[in-house]
């Protein structure tokens, strides 16, 4: 039985030679340009987890047995210290909450966000615990100067289920505090309503009391999504606490993950009735399933902006019943660009993201824009409106 041990955790210390996770992508959802994992492995438990994958290398008992990188903060201070490019710090995610317990004793998020400080970059933290209320203090400092975004990882109201499928994360009470507290404090505040689980929190009117309950909190944002189940320790542990508690489930998840595609996706059809749920509750209690444009305006540079934002347009237009992708294609096209340009030209010292802002700037002002691969003529007008609208908005809040 994969249940989770209730013996004490272990921390084993290691020095890393590397801490962010330099994404080739500005994440959509999450905004990140620059990932970490302070730790490996998750005191929280949850059973679902994405990262007892065997694709991630975890070690040992996933949730009692973690990996401790000591040096992180020296080692990220040294990297963000030869950054080109401005963007997000995202703490969360991966193979880790960097507010496990272990961070009560090594401090290493703290760390981190005091480097967002002493390099004015903004962050993105996403969590299921507590602790990050000792670091408030940082996050309303830091989203003075540039901003700060606290999210929280929110899958059900029901306290039997969260406790049962994230055994060590905080309580939902206190996730919703938290969230509540950072809003007071004018920090951006978003919810991760992902996975809902199949049978258990996935029903319209769970998803619609949770979004209802997130838009009376004063959250900015929802992204809500379905389960992964990654054949091998993630689908088998899950599918173990389902048949101890849940067992008239078990032949519905078999159906539905039957493929055992390696990305661990579903029937693509239920995902569309997951999606179409979260589209509903949205518009009923009139939240964006993106951060909006005013969280992260002028905080990356504007070919990263407004790729994220063609994704989110292509997001919008999938809400509302519309078929499409050229305009999330023409966003993931204009970040290859940049990648592409960076790869190429990244180390000649005088080559860095303000340069090639300059010279996305001249392709919309050229109109040029459609000729990169893969931006249409169409995608490239909305790329040149929200050029626009970029220059007209000005400068953050």
């Amino acid at each position: 039985m994969a249940q989770p041990q209730h013996r004490e955790p272990s921390y084993r210390e290691q020095d890393a030679k590397t801490i962010t996770r330099l994404r080739g992508m500005v994440d959509p959802w999450f905004l990140a340009r620059y990932g970490m994992n302070l730790y490996r492995g998750c005191e929280h438990g949850c059973v679902y987890c994405d990262g007892r994958a065997e694709r991630y290398y975890v070690p040992g008992d996933f949730a009692r047995d973690i990996t401790v990188k000591g040096n992180a903060v020296a080692v990220l201070d040294h990297e963000l210290s030869r950054l080109k490019e401005p963007g997000f710090l995202f703490l969360g995610g991966g193979v880790c909450d960097a507010y496990q317990p272990a961070e009560e004793r090594y401090r290493l998020a703290r760390g981190v966000l005091e480097l967002a400080r002493k390099y004015q970059l903004p962050v993105h933290v996403l969590t299921k615990a507590s602790l990050v209320e000792r670091d408030l203090d940082l996050l309303a400092e830091i989203n003075a100067q540039t901003r700060a975004i606290l999210s929280f990882s929110i899958q059900t109201l029901d306290d039997d289920l969260q406790r049962r499928f994230e055994p060590g994360a905080a309580p939902i009470t206190e996730r919703l505090r938290l969230l509540a507290t950072a809003k007071k404090l004018g920090m951006g505040v978003g919810v991760m309503a992902m996975p809902v689980l199949p049978g258990l929190s996935d029903q319209p009117d769970r998803i619609d009391r949770l979004v209802g309950t997130m838009a009376e909190l004063g959250a900015d944002f929802v992204c809500g999504g379905g389960l992964t189940l990654r054949p091998g320790t993630q689908k088998d542990t899950y599918l173990d606490v389902l048949r101890e508690h849940y067992s008239a489930l078990v032949p519905g998840y078999q159906r539905a993950y039957r493929s055992n595609l390696a990305s661990g996706a579903p029937d693509p059809r239920y995902l569309a009735r997951v999606d179409a749920r979260f589209a509903a509750a949205l518009r009923r209690h009139g939240l964006p399933g993106r951060a909006p444009r005013r969280l992260f305006r002028s905080l990356m540079p504007l070919y990263a902006e407004v790729a994220v934002l063609l994704e989110h347009r292509e997001f919008e237009l999938h809400q509302a019943g519309s078929p499409g992708g050229a305009l999330g294609r023409a966003g993931h096209a204009i970040q290859q660009w940049a990648r592409q340009s960076f790869t190429k030209r990244g180390r000649r010292k005088a080559f860095n993201g303000t340069v090639l802002e300059a010279e996305f700037r001249a392709m919309v002002t050229a109109g040029t824009l459609h000729e990169l691969p893969g931006v249409t003529t169409a995608a490239a007008a909305v790329a040149s409106l929200l050029v626009k609208e970029a220059a007209a908005e000005g400068a953050p809040d």
